[in-house]
């Protein structure tokens, strides 16, 4: 409760924070922090059957790996998220808890821990490796507004009714484990009454004085595969002892003493050497899994190594198909540029050509009827000088000039005309060419999108 005290004497004066840890285990933890801690238990056993409801593979993976749900829950549900996950988010887990009034927010949180962090802990092969990872992956907790998200819209069904029920029928369990474990503390406490004089016995015993001194020796020897059969031996010896034995009946008290205090030390060289054994073959046992460990370690570092080195490579072949699309892209965009401007000089050839047409076609029309009015002059020439022909018999006919100026004027203006011509069919050319190359370069840029 040390955890509690010191949350609270950060947030208020020490008088309000003591009254505020009373307030708070009465009110909403009974039960979790006494001699028994009944409630506590009843919570680790819901925990355990609303976790494999919902994640039955994560149980499963645990169960193989050996790790018991309550060592995962029990540090969890004890210390309310202290000392578990970052100052904000246990403070805001804090203000659900003690705005809702009941524990299930508590559950909630534990499950949204669970389904953050469960598919890590399913990769672990080891329940050290699981538990110090969940430990570290909640410490780092520090997005608390996705927690308590997680915590209060994903776990809905996670109800203080349903909790109720599930307490009830795992709470009667709870009691008769605790009342069978005080049975079994009162037996040990009564049978422990006559325990020196039956040791007492069984140190006169002949037989039983030969075993102990060829273990004795054994121990002094450092043979630690002699223990196990003496200690059996000695189990065996002291579960047939009368527990209604009297104290009063045996012979010399100091002799007894005496004789007690040799057989605590030979137990105690006993239980040191198998210590000593145990924590050297523990020793091993941990140099032979981290030896596996280096080497499965360093077998993933070279299969990343490896995917890293494709990634680079296909980065690398990735930028050159860009260099050679840009550099195609900058050509198309410089011929595109090209043909605009020859599109444009066409388009400025043509409306001269146009305008000169136009300037043609008036001096054309002006020509035309410049010829239309000598016509008619010519015609009345002609007509005059047949009058006077016919007044005159003698005179010969011969071709009037302004008929020879009119022939010569024809002739220039159909010249003139021919020209003309000429000249708009060339621009005709030159512009149905120009349209003609405009169509051929947007047929090839549908015909090639890749480009773009």
């Amino acid at each position: 409760m040390n955890f509690f005290a010191g949350l609270l004497l950060l947030m208020m004066p020490e008088e309000n924070a003591f009254w505020t840890l009373v307030g708070i285990i009465d009110d909403y933890f009974n039960g979790y922090y006494t001699e028994e801690m009944i409630e506590s238990q009843v919570d680790q056993l819901v925990f355990e059957e609303l976790m494999r409801e919902r994640f039955p593979k994560l149980a499963s993976h645990l169960d193989y790996l050996g790790v018991q749900v309550t060592w995962l829950s029990a540090p969890w549900f004890f210390s309310i998220f202290i000392n578990i996950l970052p100052w904000e988010s246990v403070l805001r887990i804090w203000d659900v808890i003690l705005f809702e009034g009941n524990r299930v927010m508590l559950f909630r949180t534990a499950l949204a821990l669970i389904e953050l962090y469960g598919p890590a802990l399913v990769t672990t092969k080891d329940a050290g490796d699981a538990i110090t990872l969940l430990q570290s992956l909640t410490g780092s907790t520090f997005d608390s507004s996705q927690l308590v998200l997680t915590s209060c819209m994903g776990f809905l069904s996670v109800t203080n009714a349903k909790l109720y029920e599930l307490s009830e029928k795992y709470r009667p369990d709870v009691l008769l484990i605790v009342e069978e474990r005080a049975k079994i503390g009162r037996q040990v406490w009564k049978d422990s009454k006559g325990l020196a004089s039956k040791l007492y016995n069984f140190k006169h015993d002949h037989e039983s004085l030969m075993e102990e001194r060829k273990s004795a020796k054994d121990s002094v020897d450092g043979d630690a595969s002699k223990l196990e059969p003496r200690s059996l031996y000695l189990d065996e010896l002291l579960s047939s002892l009368n527990a209604d034995s009297e104290v009063d009946s045996l012979p010399d008290l100091q002799e007894r003493v005496g004789w007690m205090k040799v057989e605590l030390f030979r137990l105690l060289e006993e239980k040191r050497a198998a210590v000593l054994r145990a924590e050297e073959l523990e020793t091993a046992l941990v140099e032979l899994v981290k030896e596996d460990n280096r080497r499965e370690l360093s077998a993933k570092i070279e299969e990343l190594e490896q995917k890293v080195a494709d990634l680079h490579q296909g980065l690398a072949d990735k930028k050159e198909q860009e260099a050679a699309v840009h550099k195609v892209l900058m050509q198309l965009e410089q011929e595109q540029l090209i043909t605009e401007d020859a599109r444009k000089h066409a388009e400025q050839d043509a409306a001269e050509e146009r305008n000169t047409v136009i300037v043609l076609q008036e001096k054309y029309e002006k020509a035309m009827a410049s010829i239309a009015l000598m016509e008619d002059r010519v015609a009345i020439a002609e007509s005059i000088l047949e009058a006077t022909m016919q007044s005159e018999p003698g005179l010969t006919k011969v071709p009037s000039p302004p008929q020879t100026q009119l022939d010569s004027a024809r002739r220039k203006v159909e010249g003139l005309l021919s020209f003309g011509l000429k000249w708009r069919d060339k621009s005709k050319g030159k512009s149905e060419e120009s349209t003609e190359g405009k169509s051929n370069l947007s047929t090839q840029d549908k015909e090639n999108p890749g480009h773009g």
